[in-house]
């Protein structure tokens, strides 16, 4: 029995040695294959200002005598890799404004918050009752010399009160969006008729846009102190920066304008629009090729 034990010890000892390497090489194959955590990717807005178009005057009869208003559309789309999300809130009903955060979509994890982008507020006028997102774009008329003298002081300028944000219409893009949301998901009324809301989620999606008419909430500006000459109409998005976006080099675009006064009636004529740009320049694209 001893001689047997003695005779199959060899054969043990190699046996283990095998199994040994092989737990050992089964090891280093599981460590080679595991899988790396792949990066976390946010995906940015990114707001582009539209020309102002549907450029129009207007005269307001008052007990002072007639006065004249230039209403415009003003449009801002989102071309970025990731939606607007902006979330206000307020602790109580007695709090007027709601203070808003942004959401920055993140891929399979939360989104990061930007804290305090801004202010909601409820805004009542003719055929709109619902939460503004204050100050997403302004607007205003500088004299076209005083850009040209290096100045960006701004003659007139608007008295806006927000956005509702929404997914109003499709953009139209010359690239194609790899981000593009096929259908609109942004498409309610911003709390109409809810005064008494605490919190308000307001977005625009990629590829879509959000716009207003002329002379719909604030989307005009008085011309009666403007002596003849030429002025450059800008619109702006985002103007102070505190939303995150991939690029700030669109947020801008303008219209350059000719003013001429006749028998005390207001007279335009547009000569250049330029996307992209707050100082519009004659040349720089034919009035035509609107953005």
């Amino acid at each position: 029995m001893t001689r047997a034990i003695f005779r199959l010890l060899p054969l043990l000892v190699a046996t283990a040695l095998a199994v040994a390497a092989l737990v050992a090489g089964v090891g280093t194959t599981v460590q080679a294959i595991e899988p790396h955590r792949a990066e976390l990717v946010e995906r940015l807005p990114d707001l582009d200002q539209e020309t102002p178009a549907e450029l129009e005057v207007k005269v307001l009869d008052s007990h002072a005598g007639p006065s004249y208003r230039l209403g415009f559309r003003s449009a801002v789309r989102n071309v970025g890799a990731g939606p607007l999300i902006v979330y206000g809130s307020r602790p109580n009903t007695e709090t007027p404004f709601m203070t808003v955060d942004q959401l920055i979509d993140r891929s399979g994890e939360p989104a990061r918050v930007v804290r305090d982008v801004g202010l909601m507020k409820y805004t009542i006028s003719p055929g709109h009752r619902h939460w503004h997102y204050l100050q997403f774009d302004r607007y205003e008329l500088q004299r076209y010399e005083l850009l040209r003298a290096g100045s960006n002081e701004a003659l007139v300028t608007d008295r806006k009160t927000g956005f509702c944000l929404g997914d109003r219409y499709r953009a139209k893009t010359a690239r194609r969006l790899q981000a593009a949301s096929k259908r609109p998901v942004y498409t309610g009324s911003c709390g109409l008729g809810a005064p008494d809301r605490l919190y308000m989620q307001e977005g625009i999606s990629v590829g879509w846009g959000d716009d207003y008419g002329a002379f719909l909430e604030g989307q005009d500006l008085p011309l009666d102190s403007l002596p003849d000459g030429r002025y450059v109409l800008v619109h702006r998005v985002n103007a102070d920066r505190h939303l995150e976006e991939q690029s700030y080099a669109n947020n801008a675009a303008s219209v350059l304008l000719d003013l001429r006064w006749w028998r005390g009636k207001p007279y335009l004529r547009v000569i250049a629009t330029c996307p992209d740009s707050d100082r519009c320049a004659a040349g720089d694209r034919p009035a035509a090729a609107a953005k």
